[in-house]
């Protein structure tokens, strides 16, 4: 009689956990759509298009790192210093401190490890796509915070519609200037 009751309240316990999974803030939400201001309708020359909106992403400090005129591509980053979030606990296996780090550990046996490395502040990597595709430019844009060592601390969508907006009013200005010249 316990053991079937027994086995009733384990699966009902183990559904229950499965049910309230938590939310991966490293995950892209793929369900909730790019804001309106970050897609409109691509009008004009692919070129010119595409040259327009390198300038505009240059213009605001962004790297070009591809483009694509066939494929209405531009794709660009930007890295932002990030002074003052080094102070990441995610060693588990050594302590840290003002001289450097050490450690102990190995596969094999034991070993003792210590490294010492000066400065560098954690950095804010902004990526950002622009694609014309089927008649429609869509634009993207991540955020991802890597320290000095290649640890991700964050990564997240950043598609934000007040920086799609400015950047489609600059695009579209460029093209027009363009055009008139």
């Amino acid at each position: 009689m316990m053991k079937p009751l027994l086995l009733v309240v384990l699966a009902c316990g183990l559904g229950g956990c499965q049910g309230l999974a938590s939310y991966d803030p490293l995950g892209r939400d793929v369900g909730s759509p790019l804001p309106e201001a970050c897609h409109w309708s691509a009008e004009g020359d692919a070129k010119a298009r595409v040259r327009a909106t390198a300038n505009a992403l240059e213009a605001r400090g962004y790297r070009i790192v591809q483009t694509e005129v066939a494929l209405g591509l531009v794709s660009a980053e930007r890295s932002v210093a990030q002074p003052g979030l080094g102070a990441v606990d995610r060693s588990f296996w050594g302590r840290s401190g003002f001289w450097g780090r050490y450690g102990l550990g190995g596969r094999q046996g034991y070993s003792l490890g210590y490294f010492q490395r000066f400065g560098g502040d954690p950095v804010r990597l902004l990526r950002v796509s622009a694609v014309a595709a089927e008649g429609v430019v869509r634009v993207t844009r991540d955020s991802r915070v890597v320290d000095a060592d290649g640890y991700l601390i964050d990564a997240r969508p950043d598609n934000s519609a007040a920086f799609c907006a400015a950047l489609h009013d600059d695009i579209d200005a460029r093209m027009r200037e363009e055009s008139t010249s």
